[in-house]
Formats: C-alpha cells, structure tokens, sequence
C-alpha cells in the first residue's frame, strides 16, 4: 500500500475508504517557509501526479479535481495549466498564505466552503507527491524508494532533491553545499511547524518535507532562552501565532517569515537535484517508522541481502509497505526501523 507523503504519513487506502468523496484536492500548496518539495513534485514529475489524480478521479467517480498551488511557485510552473487541462483538473492559484498547506484551510481557499460543512465531509485531499508515488505504484509497477525534501536555510546552495529514504541528513546537507555557519541547527519538516533534530542522527524519512538549517545565533534557537523584555516579546508573539494558526486562521507568508526571521534565506525554486541509488555515498541507510502508524514490523533478518524495491517492513497492519532503497545488506531490523548497509550489485560494500 502507499502512505501520504505530505507528512501525515498515513494510509492512503484507509483515507480512501473513510467516507464518501465527490471532489479531489491536489494540495500542492506547500506552506512551510522556505520548504519547496511539492513545487519539485510538480516541475519535474507533474505528469505522474496528474495520472494519479486520473487513477482517483475514475475509481472513485469523483465529479471535479483541483490541484491547488501557492502564487509563489505558479510562475515556475509554465506548463501545468495545459497539462491539467487535458486530464480535466482544474489549476486553483491561491495567494501566499499561512498555513495553506493545512487540509481544513485549503478546502475553505479551494472551494469557499466551511471546513467544517457536510459540504467539505465530501472533499478528499491528497498530497502531490503521494499522488506521483500511487501513480509510481498502479502504472508503473515501481516501489516507492525515493522522497522528495528541500535543504534551505543556512546553506550555500539552497536545493530540492529527490534522495533514497533513509539518507543520512548528512549527505543531503553536502548536496546543498553545507551550512554556511561553524555553529548550527536542523529543523525536520521546517522551523514553524518541524521539531529540532540531531543533524548525526537523522535520516530521510517516507514524510521528510524537508530540513531548514539555521545558525545557533538566530533567534527561533535564541529566543526562548534569552532573558531580555525584547526576545519574551518575540517569543509571545510567536506563541499568539501559532494559536492563531490552530484555529484555522491565516497571515501572509511574508509575516511568516519576518516574524520568525527568515526573510534574507533564499528559496531552493529553480534548483533540483534526482540522487539515484549508485549516487548514494553513505554506506549506511536507515529506514525508520512515521507518520500515526507507527506499528513496524520488519519482514527481513539481520546479515539478509535485499535488493532495491524489496518489501523490507510493514506499517499499519500491513497497509504501508516500505521498501528497501538500495541494495544492502540488513545490519539491524527492530520495530524502531531496518539499518542497510549499502553494496554494490556484485556483492561488495
């Protein structure tokens, strides 16, 4: 089965199944600052997320599809509005609002209906690049092995990258030219809505959005610790913010991003870069349980050679499957995830 991959990470057969739905959203509409994965999702493989909408919309007899994307990134997406076209989806332009991305506050952009309306019980919202990946699944019979992130922040080379899950954050930091600070922090699925993590000791994962790098003087680190009648004001600012957000309402970008400094970071809209399973330098990949289904249960042993596709471990009693993104050997499979070391296609590390 395939998991969302917008974040949630739960099964798309389960969210499927839950009601009855009329109405498609393509969200595309990606609202983390400086987080830009699903405008790669479109640029470079918008014809397998429009054939995954085409999959839904016909076995579902759904009546309209929409895919929905920030002013932002639709400059940079000359060619959708034909493409969608063809398959009957009508491109939705939405201002540059925060948290679009949020499923509730999309179907009240899309559709101008009340999240909460009997009307909006019939709209089924599926991310992007979930949908690039059922489409991977149904049509071309190919395992989900590659995720879509963003590394941006402090970084010398801001970049969207499509990389074998389970990449250390190391590597993918590399592919963005390393952080441009000695001193710095990593943000998992961005610094508004993300959690602080270990830069040693995180690896992508099936719901990474993507990691946001900031020096340890900036002030989302500083703020809360710091003593001064100023950084307390910020951080009660940031807190009214944030309270604002869970009720459903939203700011522009743009306030964002000033309030929580990240005005001067360059976005990564432009650069892309696909990391094959050969391009991969670290030896080892570890593949680990998200989402709210995190019930893992690994089906391979330790010192078993898995080849690249392979059922490895499976989630939601059996509805995700997750398969091994390189070839490896298995060096540990627990119900925390499955550590591959990586070999070449004759055997050897």
């Amino acid at each position: 089965g395939v998991g969302g991959a917008g974040g949630g990470g739960d099964s798309l057969a389960d969210k499927l199944l839950a009601r009855s739905y009329q109405t498609l959203i393509i969200n595309a509409a990606q609202s983390e600052p400086l987080i830009c994965k699903d405008w790669a999702a479109l640029a470079h493989y918008g014809q397998c997320v429009l054939d995954g909408a085409k999959l839904l919309t016909d076995a579902f007899g759904l009546k309209k599809c929409f895919i929905a994307v920030r002013e932002e990134f639709a400059p940079q997406l000359p060619d959708l509005p034909a493409a969608a076209r063809k398959v009957g989806v009508i491109v939705a332009r939405l201002p540059d609002i925060y948290p679009l991305g949020y499923e509730k506050v999309l179907v009240r952009e899309v559709l101008g209906i009340a999240p909460d309306s009997p009307a909006a019980q019939t709209v089924l919202v599926v991310n992007a690049e979930t949908l690039r990946n059922l489409a991977w699944a149904v049509l071309r019979k190919h395992a989900v092995t590659n995720k879509l992130i963003t590394v941006a922040g402090a970084v010398a080379k801001p970049i969207s990258l499509s990389v074998p899950i389970g990449t250390p954050f190391t590597e993918c930091l590399a592919l963005a030219g390393g952080a441009t600070s000695a001193q710095f922090a990593v943000f998992h699925n961005g610094a508004l809505a993300g959690e602080a993590v270990d830069p040693a000791q995180s690896w992508v994962t099936a719901t990474t959005l993507g990691y946001v790098v900031l020096p340890a003087t900036h002030s989302v680190i500083t703020a809360a610790q710091a003593a001064d009648v100023m950084s307390q004001r910020l951080v009660e600012r940031r807190h009214a913010f944030t309270a604002n957000v869970m009720t459903g309402r939203t700011q522009a970008m743009s306030a964002a991003y000033a309030l929580y400094d990240l005005t001067s970071y360059r976005r990564a809209r432009h650069v892309f870069q696909g990391v094959s399973a050969s391009d991969v330098r670290s030896d080892l990949l570890n593949i680990v349980p998200v989402g709210r289904a995190r019930s893992f249960q690994p089906c391979v042993a330790v010192g078993e050679q898995v080849r690249r596709g392979q059922v490895i471990a499976t989630q939601a009693e059996g509805q995700i499957a997750r398969h091994a993104s390189v070839d490896g050997i298995v060096e540990r499979a627990t119900a925390d995830g499955v550590a591959l070391r990586r070999v070449r296609m004759d055997g050897s590390v």
